[in-house]
């Protein structure tokens, strides 16, 4: 939405920068979430989260090309993961959680394969296809007009997590030993109980895998043709209504070559990546009792990150538990049973005990009936009397 309403962007450079602002804060602060989650799923859903920061990052300094494309690649990857994830919890027997897992890579060879594709995508690792969109979002956000150093070095920093925590997955699902015996074995039961033990997919699952595995490695390779590609939809409102000083900016900037501080950025963030796989190959495969020692020293912080800063929590109190209790109080309570039904109970009581009481004048008493009619007639005598007075 916010590409496709490019022409009323460019020409509020403030709301471009709070969508900047919004998309680098949103890539950080759920790539740190997804350090510490132990659901292979929920670390792929906050990564999804995080990529998608990325995005709007890339929409908050005008290269809405480079977040398009990184929409794009990251359907790829992002894709893969999360349907090779799938495959890993079939082949398990439906468990989630990385910590039972370990040692899959010789028994799940293709899902093993895909996935590890798929993870070097996302890392930003060349010349796969993450690599492209995700280096030409830094980029942009180092030289746009509209982007800032500040930006960048979050980005990077970002890209760094992002690494770390994917190739943490990595290595807690397919390699070392497999720690789901153990559970098993406390349980009294195989390994293969109730599934027939860990297992490959069939080729039904398997061939998806296949086919985002090679888009995840060449999906990013036609990038300069991507841009041409969009070049009509954004390139003519971007120089349109942007200041003069920004359009002839971006204008030089197509011009120069990839050279220079292009050339050392996209090496830092290389290395960045290289650097999340070093700590993630460190902590969780050469000294896997680590990650539990920095866990205990760091305390309450690392509590605050595995329940997600507490994000759900604080939703709930502050919008759900008013919205069920007010809900349940003054819609139920106060206004369906109290005025509602209580007006249509109290109405057919009244018309109950109405009935009930006119029944009993039709008690077949002749003297009943002629009193009855007395008392009628003395009453009409009684107000014409009073009308003749008046």
């Amino acid at each position: 939405m916010v590409a496709r309403s490019h022409v009323i962007f460019d020409r509020a450079p403030s709301a471009l920068m709070v969508v900047a602002i919004i998309g680098t804060l949103t890539a950080l602060f759920a790539a740190t979430i997804g350090i510490a989650q132990t659901d292979i799923k929920k670390v792929l859903a906050y990564s999804t989260i995080s990529q998608l920061g990325y995005m709007f990052l890339a929409c908050g300094v005008a290269a809405y090309s480079a977040g398009i494309f990184h929409l794009m690649t990251h359907a790829f990857f992002k894709g893969l993961l999360f349907l090779a994830a799938g495959s890993v919890i079939h082949s398990i027997g439906g468990e989630q959680d990385m910590r039972k897992m370990g040692g899959l890579r010789t028994k799940i060879p293709w899902t093993f394969w895909t996935m590890t594709a798929a993870t070097f995508a996302i890392a930003g690792i060349p010349p796969l296809a993450g690599f492209f969109s995700k280096d030409e979002i830094l980029w942009q956000a180092y030289s746009s007009p509209y982007g800032s150093w500040v930006y960048w070095l979050i980005g990077v920093t970002t890209a760094f997590i992002t690494s770390f925590y994917m190739f943490r997955l990595w290595f807690l699902t397919f390699f070392g030993e497999y720690r789901g015996e153990q559970e098993h074995a406390h349980a009294g039961v195989s390994a293969s109980h109730g599934h027939g033990g860990i297992h490959e997919s069939p080729k039904v699952m398997l061939v998806p895998l296949v086919i985002l595995a090679v888009l995840s490695v060449v999906g990013g390779w036609p990038h300069h043709r991507f841009e041409n590609f969009l070049s009509p939809v954004f390139h003519a409102g971007v120089t349109a209504y942007m200041p003069a000083e920004a359009a002839k900016a971006i204008a030089q900037g197509e011009q120069q070559t990839a050279g220079g501080p292009e050339t050392l950025l996209m090496g830092i963030s290389v290395a960045a990546a290289l650097a999340g796989l070093f700590l993630a190959w460190l902590l969780y495969h050469r000294r896997p009792q680590l990650p539990q020692e920095i866990a205990q020293a760091l305390g309450g912080f690392y509590q605050t990150v595995l329940n997600k800063y507490y994000v759900d929590e604080l939703y709930a109190v502050l919008f759900v538990k008013p919205v069920v209790d007010g809900s349940a109080k003054l819609l139920w309570h106060g206004i369906d049973q109290n005025l509602i039904d209580a007006t249509l109970d109290n109405s057919a009581d009244g018309a109950r005990e109405v009935s009930d009481t006119v029944r009993h004048m039709q008690s077949g008493n002749l003297r009943s009936y002629a009193g009855w009619v007395a008392a009628g007639a003395a009453g009409v005598i009684a107000y014409m009397v009073w009308i003749g007075v008046r």
